[in-house]
């Protein structure tokens, strides 16, 4: 009976044994090497950033330290490689590197199954107020790079494998460029209403204006009013936001993207677009509700 009594208590200790060691390092992806790892951003990242010139603030990047610890401060090297128009490493002060203090790591989040949210990112910061008095007249299109560390045994990420480690950041000119009076060129583009116009219809002249809306930390929508001795075509008060892919919403105050015109009825707006050389922007989409009168475009041109 010991005998037997033993055995089974070797047994458990053996399990015990067999059991932590296959915790300690498959629950966090790989085997643990204290001060060892890689640096990348965010999986799920979004493609690009974009913010218009005039917006307020920073972009802030968060910087994923895949290491177990770090006994040291670890400073993460970037870079800001052009793609397209000015040379950010001319518009922003940045010092090309950001520190994470000794022991702060990333390295106990969800990436590596704990069921924890991330404890501590790193973080690049990029300040707005550098753009402040710049001459940017179109997109300014750059990578923010990692490129290494202090450490030799942490690299930026690894080497074969796609870990991200470049976030695309786009910078607009500013609205101001948009800002002014508009001529309103509006028709129906196809259907049994092609041709007709609003304006002949009802016997009316539309003009707008567009200025930016004060206060607006993105510096990117403009309020439209309709110029004094004009008729009305948008509500006063109507909200344009404009986005860095070149397209914008429309917002009366009552229907998104679906603007009440010329006091008659709804122009159901779902394709858009911008230009800041010619001063022209474009809402096309359906128009009438109940009663759908045909595809319909109000072209806006800067005079």
């Amino acid at each position: 009976m010991k005998t037997i009594i033993k055995s089974i208590s070797l047994l458990l200790v053996l399990a015990l044994i067999v059991s932590c060691d296959t915790g300690s390092g498959e629950d966090l992806g790989y085997e643990a090497q204290e001060e060892s790892g890689w640096v990348q951003f965010l999986a799920d990242s979004p493609a690009e950033i974009g913010v218009f010139q005039g917006a307020q603030g920073t972009i802030d990047l968060d910087v994923n330290i895949q290491v177990p610890t770090t006994s040291s401060d670890l400073t993460i090297n970037y870079a800001l490689q052009s793609v397209s128009g000015a040379d950010p490493n001319t518009l922003f002060s940045d010092s090309g590197t950001t520190v994470a203090p000794a022991g702060k790591t990333s390295y106990a989040g969800p990436d590596n199954d704990t069921g924890f949210e991330y404890t501590y990112l790193a973080m690049i910061t990029l300040n707005l107020a550098d753009l402040d008095g710049a001459t940017i007249t179109e997109q300014v299109v750059f990578d923010v790079v990692l490129t290494g560390t202090s450490s030799p045994s942490i690299t930026a990420g690894i080497e074969g494998e796609t870990k991200p480690v470049t976030q695309r950041i786009i910078i607009n000119p500013s609205l101001t460029a948009l800002e002014g009076v508009y001529s309103v060129d509006e028709v129906f583009t196809s259907g049994t209403n092609a041709g007709l116009q609003l304006a002949v219809a009802f016997t009316e002249s539309y003009q707008v204006e567009l200025a930016a809306v004060e206060g607006d930390l993105t510096a990117s929508t403009m309020v439209v009013t309709n110029s004094a001795g004009s008729d009305t075509y948008y509500t006063d008060g109507t909200i344009m936001t404009f986005k860095t892919d070149g397209t914008l919403d429309v917002d009366d105050g009552s229907n998104f993207n679906i603007p009440y015109l010329a006091g008659f009825n709804y122009h159901f707006v779902d394709t858009t677009s911008y230009d800041y050389g010619t001063g022209v922007i474009v809402c096309s989409g359906d128009f009438g509700f109940p009663n759908n009168f045909g595809p319909y475009q109000t072209t806006l041109t800067k005079q």
